[in-house]
């Protein structure tokens, strides 16, 4: 992770950035220092404190190393080499080590429950039922939005996984994730919506990533052709025939909007389309503008769009007669 940003900088004539992390989980004890200015510092302290710190001692730079206690809480959500048990300062007994290789497959926590064995699914047969309606609509090209309300764990995120396992035969069913920092994130979701769509993958260079696009926009129709640079710039890709740092940014914006839009309309000429969104309450306004943009050409297209959140997050399709709201208690 680290190594490969450091090869990219010094591949473009840039002075490689050589850092190291250790990374530990446990619990700490916050020391408060009074400062002469009269602020107050919080300084944790504690044996895991110093686990963290010999993590970044050891760690050759480039590189991050984690303790078992930390590997066991992210795995799945990165892949991690065995260092085998490690000798490290100050302790009687030796550790496993691990070094971390890069993302993994998993986004959410449902996917690494999934993992490890989910209980029964009970209950619920009223809204995977309303679910599995919206679906015939939109598959009848009476495009739908279902929107699943709830507070943090009362089973959103599995009723979409239930509805999954036998209700997308036959469709293209694509998820995007918000997370709890993705307001400051501009087009996260879409982001991650945009590489499950054009299957793109971490370890993709910048050419095979443009080619998977061009080929893939080109093969639905060469009349999208306008929006690829939009397409580029969303996914980091250079575009050296056009630029649009000159663009104004509300343009831009709206011609972005416009060009997922009209992108997910023609694919559902294709097939029907289930798009999901998970945890809207997280979403920034980017993302937000998108999909609102997008819902105003739902209603004539085999779109299921399939979204939830907790009930702080307000949205504007209340009044939309293709919008469904189930509240999970």
């Amino acid at each position: 992770m680290l190594a490969d940003y450091a090869d990219t900088l010094r591949q473009k004539g840039y002075p490689p950035l050589l850092m190291r992390v250790g990374l530990n989980t446990g619990e700490v004890v916050v020391r408060s220092i009074r400062k002469d200015d009269l602020h107050t510092d919080y300084v944790p302290v504690g044996h895991s404190i110093n686990l963290a710190a010999r993590m970044e001692q050891l760690a050759a730079p480039g590189s991050i190393l984690v303790t078992a206690q930390t590997q066991k809480l992210t795995g799945g959500y990165f892949e991690f080499k065995a260092l085998g048990k490690t000798q490290v300062k100050g302790l009687e007994e030796p550790l496993n080590v691990y070094e971390v290789m890069g993302a993994g497959p998993l986004r959410t926590r449902l996917q690494v429950a999934t993992r490890h064995g989910l209980t029964r699914f009970v209950g619920r047969h009223n809204e995977l039922e309303q679910l599995q309606q919206a679906l015939a609509q939109a598959k009848a090209g009476q495009g739908q939005i279902v929107g699943v309300m709830g507070e943090p764990g009362v089973g959103k995120s599995r009723l979409f996984y239930e509805f999954q396992l036998t209700s997308h035969s036959g469709c293209l069913l694509i998820e995007a994730y918000s997370v709890s920092y993705g307001k400051a994130s501009p087009y996260l979701p879409v982001i991650e919506l945009l590489k499950a769509y054009f299957q793109i993958q971490l370890q993709d260079d910048d050419r095979s990533r443009r080619e998977r696009v061009i080929g893939k926009v080109l093969g639905l129709d060469r009349s999208l052709e306008d929006t690829l640079p939009y397409l580029f710039a969303l996914l980091g890709i250079e575009d050296s025939q056009v630029s649009l740092q000159q663009m104004d940014p509300q343009i831009r914006r709206q011609r972005t909007f416009d060009a997922l839009k009209k992108l997910f309309l023609r694919e559902s000429l294709n097939q029907p389309l289930i798009l999901i969104f998970e945890d809207l309450h997280w979403i920034d306004t980017e993302t937000q503008g998108f999909l609102d943009t997008l819902s105003e050409g739902v209603a004539s297209a085999r779109i299921l769009l399939l979204t939830n959140y907790r009930p702080e997050y307000r949205q504007e399709w209340g009044q939309k007669t293709y919008y469904t709201q189930l509240r999970l208690g």
